[in-house]
């Protein structure tokens, strides 16, 4: 089934006519229309321009944070270094120490095991119960040991 065509309606000098004699405007009103759109568009390039400075700013922003976070993470690294390096220091220095203890400790029980024996063996020289051998090593033990 066919459709009918839209028929196109003629328009009519008097509808023309209403649709042009709407207000009319002053030149003075046309120039500060005229003005106020000139301002606006200058507003609107303001706007624009100022949205591109905070872009460049952003962006410098953000090229600044990333440099600054490199330098960070160097930074972090280079204590992370020295505390380890410290750390081994510190445990060498503790080795190094605990074994001075420890041939402190055997020299001061070689001195008193010493010491006992030169006592014992005075005692039997008082008492003349004293051999030769013993009295060789009592003359010995008076002589200070080189590796002290």
């Amino acid at each position: 089934m066919k459709t009918p065509a839209k028929v196109a309606k003629k328009t009519t000098s008097s509808t023309s006519k209403r649709s042009r004699s709407g207000p009319s405007l002053t030149g003075a009103q046309y120039v500060e229309g005229v003005q106020a759109v000139m301002q606006v568009a200058g507003q609107v390039m303001n706007l624009a321009s100022e949205k591109e400075r905070t872009e460049q700013v952003k962006a410098q922003s953000l090229r600044d944070m990333h440099l600054s976070n490199n330098e960070v993470e160097i930074t972090h690294l280079k204590v992370s270094q020295r505390r380890d390096e410290l750390i081994t220091e510190r445990m060498t220095l503790s080795n190094v120490r605990q074994d001075a203890d420890i041939k402190h400790e055997e020299w001061m029980q070689d001195y008193k095991m010493r010491e006992e024996t030169i006592e014992l063996l005075r005692k039997k020289l008082i008492q003349g119960t004293i051999s030769l051998q013993e009295l060789e090593l009592l003359d010995r033990l008076h002589i200070p040991s080189n590796n002290q």
